[in-house]
């Protein structure tokens, strides 16, 4: 009988030895606490003069009003450079038929060193279509990090000023990717297209 008893015991302490096993203790153990990394991006501000018409462009003002600026700088021995500014264009072009004044396509050069009339020559031979043209983009290109051309940014969030696409280099597989970081800027815009539709309506 007490063979049984004992054996009853056992069975019954099992679980809970085995349980003891495997509980931690708190100071056994860290808390992970990370946060999934944002895809939104700071941006940085800028005034420039556009090398075709010579009209003064101040980055935040044209974010503050709503408007999404597809931005590539540029080298201009660089192939790719063409082949993104190419692509670019096709697809500010199509999204411009459903979003009509809303987007505009930049081109800076990435460094500080050539002028305007080179930049100017670079375009006609190429003939790229941009909204405007700059030149001394050094600061920039460094903030948005470093070397790597094209380097290609899609830029909106009225008055937040965010940045909703970044990529160093270009490939057609990123139209897609490129297509829906301009529609999502978009929608984030709280702008005066709006306003003027509501004040219409």
């Amino acid at each position: 009988m007490s063979v049984k008893l004992g054996y009853l015991l056992c069975l019954l302490l099992l679980p809970a030895l085995c349980f003891a096993q495997f509980v931690q203790s708190e100071e056994d153990h860290t808390h992970n606490l990370t946060f999934p990394k944002s895809d939104v991006y700071n941006t940085t501000k800028w005034v420039k003069q556009d090398c075709i018409t010579g009209r003064t462009y101040d980055l935040y003002a044209l974010l503050d009003s709503g408007y999404v600026v597809v931005h590539e700088y540029v080298m201009m021995d660089c192939r790719p450079c063409i082949t993104a500014g190419k692509g670019l264009e096709r697809i500010v072009n199509s999204l411009r038929e459903l979003h009509p004044g809303r987007i505009l396509y930049f081109q800076t050069l990435y460094e500080d060193r050539t002028d305007c009339r080179s930049l100017q020559q670079w375009k006609k031979s190429n003939r790229f279509t941009t909204d405007a043209l700059f030149t001394k983009g050094a600061a920039e290109v460094a903030f948005y990090g470093g070397m790597g051309m094209p380097t290609i940014l899609v830029l909106g969030g009225g008055k937040r000023h965010k940045g909703y696409y970044k990529r160093l280099g270009y490939s057609p597989r990123d139209n897609g990717v490129i297509i829906k970081a301009i529609r999502r800027a978009l929608q984030m815009s709280k702008n005066r297209f709006e306003q003027e539709k509501q004040v219409a309506e």
